[in-house]
């Protein structure tokens, strides 16, 4: 198989630093001092962030790669590189080894106090209505005022259209840069609430719905605003960060999450009565040789770079689960 390179070298994108900056809630309109948003985004202040280096280290890897600091500008070049992928070729799957995709992003940087900001263009796609460019300026704290070098953890905050936006998804994402190079690391939140979430959201919306659909994958970790679970029909009765009672259609249920780990694997279980319906996902970026068959069509997807990912959830089996414990016919 011929080798195949991807290069991209737009100026400015957003894609390295803030691909799980998914959703935007509350937090917004702040025009003024907008840098000091400890109190309205539930962030620690920036004077009293203690070292990362435990929880850098605790977080789990996910890429490292080079990039280059140009001072004189003060401006960050962030090149991140795949070498190997598993690729379709004329109806079949095979491993390359030769597959090469470099995503080169490069950012304006800034300091206040221990504060970094990162900032970019962001370029509408061709399918929004605005197609008007503005700057972004995605904000980290944790490292060393005036210094790139040092590990910096990603707010829920940016900055943008003159407005400070957050949001409350279910990671931490920390940034290691040394000299010439950068170690990305992500950790799940301990406390975080995945009763709120978009995934108990879309489960509530198929109680009420069969046309409606459950997706146990990454919008399990992105929080679906306020006030959805209380204007929903389903009367809730306890609740945790990690479960829920509830009462719909005059049955008793108990949703469970069993496991929930970012951009990996998910299982959640729905008890009523004597029935459980587990949910479960799996997602793997990096698929091996091994898994590169025609045997997991089903399951390998196309990402930006062209190589294949492996995501896999039962969602189909977990819908008709509940569609017997309800008495109702799977809408096809």
């Amino acid at each position: 198989m011929s080798r195949i390179k991807f290069i991209q070298n737009k100026k400015v994108l957003s894609n390295v630093l803030v691909a799980m900056c998914l959703v935007f809630s509350g937090c917004v309109g702040f025009t003024e001092d907008w840098f000091r948003f400890g109190d309205a985004c539930d962030e620690e202040p920036m004077s009293v962030v203690a070292t990362l280096e435990p929880e850098f280290k605790a977080a789990r890897f996910v890429q490292s790669g080079k990039i280059d600091v140009d001072s004189e500008h003060d401006s960050v070049t962030i090149i991140l590189e795949i070498f190997g992928g598993c690729l379709k070729d004329n109806g079949g799957y095979a491993w390359d080894g030769d597959f090469y995709y470099v995503n080169e992003r490069t950012y304006a940087y800034s300091f206040r106090e221990d504060t970094l900001l990162l900032t970019y263009t962001r370029i509408p796609d061709r399918f929004e209505a605005n197609q008007d460019t503005f700057d972004v300026s995605v904000i980290l704290v944790g490292g060393t005022p005036g210094s790139l070098e040092g590990i910096w953890r990603l707010t829920q905050c940016q900055y943008a259209e003159g407005k400070m936006q957050c949001y409350d998804d279910g990671f931490d994402k920390y940034f290691k840069f040394y000299e010439s190079s950068v170690e990305i690391r992500i950790d799940d939140r301990v406390n975080y609430d995945y009763i709120t979430t978009y995934f108990v959201r879309e489960l509530f919306d198929f109680l009420e719905s069969p046309s409606a659909s459950i997706d146990i994958g990454d919008v399990f970790y992105r929080y679906a605003w306020t006030n959805w679970l209380e204007e929903s029909g389903v009367k809730v009765q306890e609740k945790t960060n990690r479960s829920v009672n509830f009462e719909f259609d005059g049955r008793a249920f108990e949703l469970q999450v069993e496991f929930a780990r970012y951009r990996d694997s998910v299982a959640v279980s729905l008890k009523s009565g004597n029935t459980n319906c587990v949910g479960t996902y799996f997602r793997n970026d990096d698929v091996s040789e091994e898994v590169c068959s025609v045997e997991n069509a089903d399951y390998l997807r196309k990402q930006d770079s062209g190589a294949l990912e492996f995501v896999r959830q039962n969602s189909d089996e977990f819908e008709k689960c509940i569609d017997g414990i309800l008495g109702r016919e799977q809408n096809d």
